[in-house]
């Protein structure tokens, strides 16, 4: 058999592609992999993480209540504040839920005195001139 140089060459080179293809594909199914065992650490993490939801509710004088609800694993807080909106703003002090066990529920009260002045709607409800929402702190209570 006779092979000449060109011939040669094309083999050297379809065989560097091809160790060329081994390694990357290996260091793809290695990145994969890893990548696959960080994404089930997140999840794991996530699932275990401290989620405590705040449900509130307030009156148009400004006095209302949330209920601190503990949806994760293990025990959890969160603090914040209301804030109500309309023609102006008003804000409640800052409060926590204190530590919620998993699956429980823990109500707080708080009040806003400037509420029904902001708010005074007349005979109208006065939640068609002003909102609130609780805003959670970035960093939740642990």
């Amino acid at each position: 058999m006779n092979i000449n140089i060109n011939t040669k060459v094309l083999a050297i080179a379809g065989g560097s592609i091809a160790l060329i293809a081994a390694i990357v594909g290996g260091t793809v199914a290695y990145n994969n992999h890893k990548a696959a065992e960080a994404k089930k650490a997140a999840e794991l993490a996530y699932a275990q993480r401290p989620i405590v939801e705040a449900s509130c509710i307030m009156n148009g004088y400004g006095k209302g209540h949330c209920n601190f609800t503990k949806t994760g694993k293990t025990t959890g807080a969160q603090c914040g504040n209301i804030a109500v909106t309309g023609p102006g703003m008003a804000y409640s002090d800052k409060f926590c839920s204190g530590q919620v066990q998993p699956m429980s529920t823990e109500k707080v009260e708080f009040n806003i005195p400037a509420v029904d002045d902001l708010c005074d709607n007349g005979f109208n409800p006065w939640s068609d001139k002003c909102s609130f929402t609780f805003v959670a702190d970035t960093a939740p209570a642990n």
